[in-house]
């Protein structure tokens, strides 16, 4: 069939084939999901007050729950097809959220004000049960490798799946064919144009040009002084995305396969089995000052940090990898946005309708495999354009030749431009979309690098202040509103006492050693 013969040839260019003219309907249903992470502050300083109550338990709730630290929520909205839903459930929890914090406030920013110690980041704990300690030892384990203060740095995660009734197309009607096989290549095929051009999230959306002191290196990069406790790179777009965040030279880099599911599979389980000489020095004897699961190159699969990974739906404790086995691929995380400090979520509309496109885009694209020359292509420039992102001068690598930043983004918004025109039909709200974009192509300044670094600079205005000042703003928004303005008020409400339910059950249910439970969760 021709739609098989198209998958396995990844040089070929699905816009142009039959393909389009059927799902070009069905486009406009894709799903999408936002997790974004948060720090709760209090005076300037990181809370180290527990999870609060009234928001449920972290380990069970499964719209508010924590990331790395105590204090680092993850809010967390259910996949829905229509964009403006989605954002405004996202609004919703953090409505209730701001409600139930006291007086706390949400951190704007990606990066955290500079920490005294290590120690005021705390690590998030999640209870007495078996599962509770599991996700705290790895948090632990994860400080030791890498940092508290690196593991502190927030982001915004984007969840996206194609609509079902692609897989179910007229190109895919042969018994023959395994839909959980035909979807896990679509979704490979779109992650590795999303790492091919992932250098264009850093640059329309980091927000992160600015770091704290502690997140300095003795590196040769010229940075300049905002005050003592903070600095910034001129031409920066997304430092937490460089290796001064989340790329530093503590993690290990791994070359995990996106040729097929099978070898992501296969290369995340090597990873996962294989012993870290430099991670065997932690410790791992539980009972006797036990610091992480084990001293591998990786803990668990979700150690493994790429810009995007593919994702299960299904709902389980068990490791990714054996969910990925089990069910296929079902949707795509996106992993390289930074907070958006100038919307009050973390994300605006603007972002949401590009990076739908973009990710159409990126499965109907060409993408043949990728070699080392090419990894190591995709890597420097994203390096370049986290930390040099707005230079006029940049050029970065395509196809083993120098092109500058501006001509090859000119270049990915015209192609983009006929799947915007699909979803638009008689609209224009997405190709609308498209000209802001370019219009940020050409001028760096408009960027939310160039606009929060701008801000700082004219208004003179301290880091520290600004996100002070948006926090503050941001929650008296949400306590101005009444509880009967959010229509998910009550399921949020209902979600945390149950919640809480759902956490003592778990405890009561402790019937295996701690050790039994490791050794099945990595069995299954």
């Amino acid at each position: 069939m021709e739609w098989i013969n198209v998958v396995i040839d990844h040089s070929e260019n699905l816009i142009d084939t039959g393909f389009i003219s059927e799902i070009k309907e069905a486009l406009s249903f894709g799903e999408l999901g936002f997790e974004k992470e948060s720090f709760r502050m209090l005076q300037s300083q990181i809370s180290q007050s527990i999870h609060p109550k009234l928001i449920g338990s972290a380990l069970c709730n499964q719209y508010i729950t924590t990331d790395f630290s105590e204090a680092q929520l993850e809010l967390i909205t259910p996949p829905l097809p229509d964009k403006k839903a989605g954002l405004e459930f996202l609004e919703h929890i953090h409505h209730f959220v701001s409600h139930n914090i006291n007086e706390e406030i949400l951190w704007p920013f990606s990066i955290l004000p500079a920490v005294k110690s290590e120690q005021d980041v705390p690590i998030a704990d999640y209870g007495i049960s078996n599962l509770g300690l599991f996700k705290q030892l790895y948090r632990n384990g994860l400080s030791h490798r890498y940092g508290r203060t690196m593991q502190a740095i927030s982001g915004l995660h984007f969840n996206y799946s194609l609509p079902d009734s692609i897989w179910r197309s007229s190109f895919f009607e042969d018994d023959k064919f395994d839909s959980r096989v035909i979807r896990s290549k679509g979704y490979f095929r779109m992650l590795r144009n999303i790492f091919r051009m992932n250098w264009l999230v850093l640059y329309l959306f980091g927000a992160s040009p600015i770091l704290t002191k502690d997140l300095l290196t003795k590196a040769s990069e010229p940075f300049q002084k905002l005050d003592n406790q903070t600095y910034y790179l001129p031409y920066a777009t997304s430092l937490r995305m460089s290796d001064f965040g989340y790329q530093n030279s503590l993690r290990v880099t791994l070359n995990v396969s996106s040729d097929s599911l099978n070898d992501y599979i296969s290369d995340l389980n090597m990873a996962t089995n294989t012993i870290s000489e430099g991670f065997q020095n932690i410790g791992n004897q539980r009972n006797t000052n036990q610091l992480q699961i084990n001293a591998n190159i990786l803990q668990i699969d979700d150690e493994y940090y790429a810009v995007a990974r593919p994702k299960s739906k299904i709902i389980s404790n068990q490791r990714l990898t054996s969910k990925l086995k089990k069910g296929g691929v079902d949707y795509i995380e996106l992993r390289s946005l930074d907070l958006n400090p100038f919307s009050r979520i973390g994300i605006d509309e603007e972002t949401v309708y590009f990076l739908e496109v973009f990710l159409i885009y990126c499965f109907l694209n060409k993408s043949h495999l990728i070699n080392q020359d090419e990894l190591k292509a995709i890597w420097d420039n994203d390096s370049l354009v986290a930390k040099r992102g707005r230079d006029p001068s940049l050029l970065l690598q395509k196809n083993k030749t120098s092109i500058s930043l501006q001509e090859w983004g000119k270049q990915i918004i015209d192609e983009m431009t006929p799947v915007a025109e699909l979803l638009d039909g008689e609209k224009t709200v997405y190709r609308d979309m498209l000209c802001k974009i370019a219009s940020k192509i050409n001028n760096p300044d408009q960027t939310l690098s160039g606009l929060l670094l701008d801000k700082v600079l004219t208004e003179k205005i301290g880091f520290i202040d600004l996100g002070n000042t948006i926090g503050e703003t941001n929650k008296q928004h949400y306590l101005d509103l009444e509880k009967s303005e959010n229509p998910n008020w009550d399921r949020l409400e209902k979600e945390a006492i149950d919640s809480w339910s759902q956490q003592s059950k778990l405890e009561a249910e402790n019937n295996e050693s701690f050790e039994s439970f490791v050794a099945d969760y990595f069995d299954k």
